[in-house]
């Protein structure tokens, strides 16, 4: 059978990489490199789905079951390619550098002097009415997670944007392209639960048996809320591992989430917007007006 060509945006497969195990293939490329992607041996019906900055440019070849991929600049882009046969996933990672810059070494920072801690540490993450989004500095990314009541609402900031109802099983993501909210599988979707990352990394990764041998003081962050931007004054642990590597935590002291984490001298993440009394939801599938409607 002659292999058949889905459209490259379909977010409806962006959403369904969440719950499924992707085969990731990584290709660092200088720019104007070109390579050429067979996602699967064999497979008669394939979606692709393109995630990130435009640092490529791409096009099928051979009825669709190649990619022709061509780096344009420098940056991060992922290819995420779906096969309707079976509803399995494989993804290409494309690492895109500039040939004639020379690469910056960044050490890894030196631990400042701990001090007591005299505080009582305890995670008690937000459960409801919460709006919360974290960039990673690194890619560029923001992660929003979203909780009101028994409605859910995750975007990755590459494409995903879905909303489920933890109660009722309803589900749906969101086509800009097309008919805004759609309707997707009822309980295809993974409810938050009690917290995630990074709002949960110090509670999950720190022996909090002598907390006064990672406390290095308190920092301010600044982030936004349902009004205007604050200040919170964060503990600061930083944490050095067996294995050599360096975590930085800057946490709120009210919940003990975590609001930045830093491992060694890579870009952070940090939450830039922590609405924890979200009460008035102002977007989603009960706002859509028609089925054209592509109101976020």
């Amino acid at each position: 059978m002659k292999k058949t060509l889905i459209t490259l945006m379909i977010l409806c497969f962006a959403g369904l990489a969440m719950a499924q195990e992707a085969n990731e293939t990584e290709f660092k490329m200088a720019i104007g490199d070109t390579v050429i992607w067979k996602p699967f041996e064999q497979c008669d019906g394939l979606g692709y789905n393109v995630k990130g900055p435009k640092v490529i440019n791409y096009k099928p070849i051979h009825w669709g079951e190649k990619i022709q991929v061509i780096a344009q600049k420098v940056g991060k882009s992922s290819i995420i390619a779906t096969c309707q046969d079976n509803d399995t996933e494989a993804v290409a990672n494309f690492i895109v550098y500039d040939p004639n810059e020379v690469p910056v070494i960044v050490e890894k920072p030196v631990k400042p002097a701990t001090q007591t801690f005299t505080g009582t540490y305890k995670f008690v993450p937000p459960t409801n009415n919460y709006f919360i989004t974290i960039n990673d500095t690194g890619s560029g990314f923001n992660e929003t997670y979203m909780k009101h009541g028994d409605d859910e609402a995750y975007n990755d900031g590459q494409g995903v944007d879905r909303f489920w109802n933890i109660k009722t099983g309803k589900n749906w993501y969101y086509r800009p392209d097309a008919q805004g909210w759609t309707d997707d599988v009822d309980w295809e979707f993974e409810a938050f639960g009690e917290s995630f990352p990074i709002i949960n990394s110090f509670a999950n990764e720190v022996n909090k048996d002598n907390l006064s041998n990672y406390f290095v003081g308190t920092e301010k962050l600044t982030v936004g809320g349902s009004e205007k931007p604050f200040e919170i004054d964060c503990w600061h642990f930083f944490v050095d591992y067996e294995d050599g590597t360096v975590i930085q935590y800057w946490v709120d002291p009210a919940n003990g989430c975590t609001l930045k984490r830093q491992i060694n001298a890579d870009p952070a993440k940090v939450v830039t917007v922590y609405d924890l009394k979200y009460n008035r939801l102002y977007f989603g599938p009960s706002f859509k007006k028609g089925l054209h409607d592509i109101t976020r």
